[in-house]
C-alpha cells in the first residue's frame, strides 16, 4: 500500500468517525416531563370532586372527574410529571365535597413511580379526610400500586344501608302513587290499562320485598 493510498484511506476513516458522531450528537434527548392523564379514586362515603396542581407552575393542572361515594372516576387529559421521580416531589390536590361548595387543597408527597414508570397520576380521597396522589403504571389491585389503601373502593356497612334505605324509600312512594291511582282513578281506565297498573304494582312491591330482605 503505498503512501497516497494510505492518505486516503485515514481521510476516509475519520470522516465516517466524524458522521457517526453527529449522528450520535443528532439523538434527541429525553424528555425531562412527560403529559400523563388524570384518575381518581374516592375511598370515602362523600361525594368529591378531585384536581391536580403543580405548586410551581399553577398552569399545569388537570382532573376535575366527580366521584359517587366508594368509586373510581374515568380518564381525564391531562397533567405534566416528571419523567423520572425524585426526592421531594408534590402535588397539590384541589378538592370540594358535596354539598360544601367550598374548594379545599391539600399540598402531598408523591411516592416514588412503581418500577421507576412515569405514568398515570391518580388522585384518591380517603375515609379519613386526606387526600393523596400516586404515579403508578399499576391499578389500585395489583401488588405494585403505591397507594395507602390496596385494591379498589369497597362501601362501609353504614353507607351500604344508607344506600338501601334510600332504595326502600324510594319504591315505596312510587307504589303509594300507584296504588292511589288504582283507587281513585281506575273507573275511568281500560282494562288493559287497569291490568298493566296492576302487574306495575306487583313489580314494585316484589323489589320491595327483595330490598327488604337484602344484606348489607
Amino acid at each position: 500500500m503505498n503512501l497516497k493510498t494510505t492518505f486516503r484511506l485515514v481521510l476516509l476513516f475519520a470522516g465516517v468517525s466524524t458522521l457517526l458522531a453527529g449522528c450520535a450528537h443528532a439523538q434527541p434527548a429525553p424528555p425531562k416531563n412527560l403529559g400523563v392523564a388524570v384518575r381518581s379514586i374516592n375511598y370515602s362515603g362523600k361525594e368529591v370532586v378531585l384536581m391536580v396542581i403543580d405548586p410551581k407552575d399553577k398552569k399545569n393542572g388537570g382532573g376535575g372527574d366527580a366521584l359517587n361515594p366508594y368509586s373510581t372516576g374515568g380518564t381525564i387529559c391531562c397533567y405534566s410529571i416528571p419523567a423520572e421521580w425524585h426526592p421531594g416531589l408534590q402535588v397539590i390536590v384541589k378538592y370540594n365535597l358535596y354539598p360544601d361548595p367550598t374548594w379545599h387543597e391539600q399540598l402531598v408527597d408523591i411516592p416514588p413511580y412503581p418500577e421507576g414508570i412515569a405514568d398515570e397520576i391518580w388522585l384518591a380521597m380517603h375515609e379519613d379526610g386526606r387526600a393523596e396522589a400516586v404515579v403508578s403504571h399499576f391499578d389500585p389491585t395489583r401488588p405494585e400500586w403505591p397507594g395507602r389503601v390496596k385494591g379498589r373502593p369497597v362501601q362501609s356497612v353504614e353507607y351500604a344501608l344508607k344506600v338501601r334505605a334510600d332504595r326502600l324509600n324510594t319504591q315505596k312512594e312510587i307504589l303509594a302513587k300507584l296504588e292511589k291511582g288504582l283507587a281513585t282513578e281506575a273507573d275511568s281506565w281500560s282494562k288493559e290499562e287497569i291490568d298493566r297498573l296492576k302487574t306495575a304494582i306487583a313489580d314494585t312491591k316484589e323489589r320491595i320485598r327483595l330490598l327488604q330482605e337484602q344484606k348489607p
